[in-house]
């Protein structure tokens, strides 16, 4: 939490002073290569925006201040153009935005960071606020400015025994926001903490940027060879309020890391929808799937409905009092579990011909299974589903079935199976070897 609360208190944007602070904290917890992308810069109809701030944000009713824009980091609408000038009631309200439903809050809003070519003038006052606004003449002083900056994207690269890489990524943008941005900014801190101590088979990859426009840029130089070695990746955010935990699986929805995402879900939390593609609040997965990158992405949060995915959503509500630091760490441990099955899917060839006798001293591996006299024959329990995997393993030891696959079958918990598997291959039975993540390289055409 102490992770969360440093970097929610750094202001933060997609182009904002803010930025180089707030990567120098992340970079005390893990070194990153930065990448820095100028304003103004166009790629497919998206380009990145001008550092905005805002010197005054006043509305004045019968000579009165009722209300100081400037006095919240969310008081104005996002990338606000200046206005001066006498509006009705009427007018100013189509420039207000706010939630009746939290009276009291800030709502973020955003639109307009990604569609300037729509950009009005707005503020984002308090609906308590709006509820005693009286029919007349309202004195606005908007004063905003444009000023060129840089879009900062980050990441860290802990290279495997192949160069093949698996991507985990959150956004970095939300200004002053825990549970929509940094609490899993923190989290993915953590996990990457913890790669670095393992011996990796595959490459780990780290991204952190702004929503959309910062992937969008970050992977628009990538090289055909560069894109082919992504086998797949997961973003996160919305991990710290109660709810279940919602995997929306990639584009195609049966890659591997979909499976394993489901399947460590499954197993291991008691709470868990899986949906399909961008059926979640989605992200910038999508972006990650484009035509000629189609890098199969996973997105993991917890979120109630699209209209309100949790209490204090893209509002100053979202903050660090919201968060449940046991439901972070339960992410945590997905991500180490969903890791660790990438690293020990492995699929198995036998060394023998015919019937082991499993129960035989000198291999004893054999599990028991129901007792005819206590217990009835197909009844569905744990050691049955045992027993019967015992009955069928050695038919997967034809290098046909990784363990995943054979967990999946038999509906139980892949870490068990692994382990099981491991017994033969400690007898000399089998030799195991690393069902690698295969992926079709992408189709990329000529540069528009």
């Amino acid at each position: 939490m102490a992770l969360t609360r440093d970097l929610c208190g750094i202001k933060s944007g997609i182009v904002c002073d803010g930025n180089a602070k707030l990567f120098r904290r992340i970079g005390q917890e893990l070194p990153l290569d930065i990448f820095k992308y100028r304003s103004g810069e166009e790629y497919n109809g998206w380009i990145i925006p001008d550092n905005w701030t805002v010197q005054e944000a006043y509305i004045y009713f019968d000579g009165k201040l009722i209300y100081d824009g400037a006095s919240n980091a969310l008081g104005v609408a996002q990338y606000s153009n200046s206005f001066e000038g006498e509006v009705d009631l009427d007018t100013l309200k189509k420039h207000i935005f706010s939630i009746p439903s939290i009276p009291d809050a800030h709502v973020f809003h955003c639109n307009w960071l990604y569609r300037p070519w729509e950009r009005s003038w707005g503020f984002c006052p308090p609906h308590r606020i709006v509820d005693t606004l009286k029919p007349g003449t309202y004195k606005v002083s908007l004063k905003t400015s444009f000023q060129p900056g840089e879009m900062l994207v980050g990441h860290h690269h802990i290279k495997g025994k192949t160069d093949k890489t698996i991507v985990f990524q959150s956004n970095t943008c939300h200004p002053h926001m825990a549970n929509d941005g940094f609490a899993g900014t923190a989290v993915m801190l953590r996990l990457f903490q913890w790669l670095a101590n393992k011996d990796n088979y595959y490459s780990y990859r780290l991204v952190l940027c702004p929503e959309h426009l910062g992937t969008v840029f970050y992977l628009k130089n990538h090289t055909q060879s560069e894109i082919d070695l992504y086998l797949g990746g997961v973003f996160g955010e919305m991990m710290g309020t109660e709810g279940d935990i919602v995997v929306a699986s990639s584009f195609k929805g049966d890659e591997l890391i979909d499976r394993a995402f489901r399947h460590i879900a499954a197993q291991t939390t008691p709470n868990h929808r899986f949906l399909s593609f961008r059926e979640s609040v989605g992200n910038d997965e999508t972006v990650w799937e484009a035509p000629g990158y189609e890098v199969p992405f996973v997105q993991v949060n917890r979120f109630a409905t699209h209209s309100e995915p949790f209490w204090g959503y893209h509002t100053n509500y979202d903050n660090c009092d919201l968060i449940q630091p046991e439901l972070l760490q339960e992410f945590l441990q997905l991500f180490k579990n969903v890791i660790e099955l990438l690293e020990n899917n492995v699929v198995i060839q036998r060394k023998f011909d015919g019937l082991i006798a499993l129960s035989n001293p000198k291999y004893n591996i054999y599990m028991e299974r129901f007792d005819p006299s206590k217990s009835t024959l197909g009844d569905g329990s744990f050691s049955n589903k045992w027993g019967l995997l015992q009955d069928s393993i050695v038919r997967y030891f034809d290098r046909n079935m990784s363990v995943l696959d054979i967990s999946e079958k038999h509906d139980l918990n892949f870490f068990d199976v692994r382990e099981y598997v491991q017994k033969f291959a400690d007898k000399n039975l089998v030799d195991l070897s690393l069902d690698e993540i295969q992926r079709k390289p992408a189709t990329r055409v000529n540069r528009l």
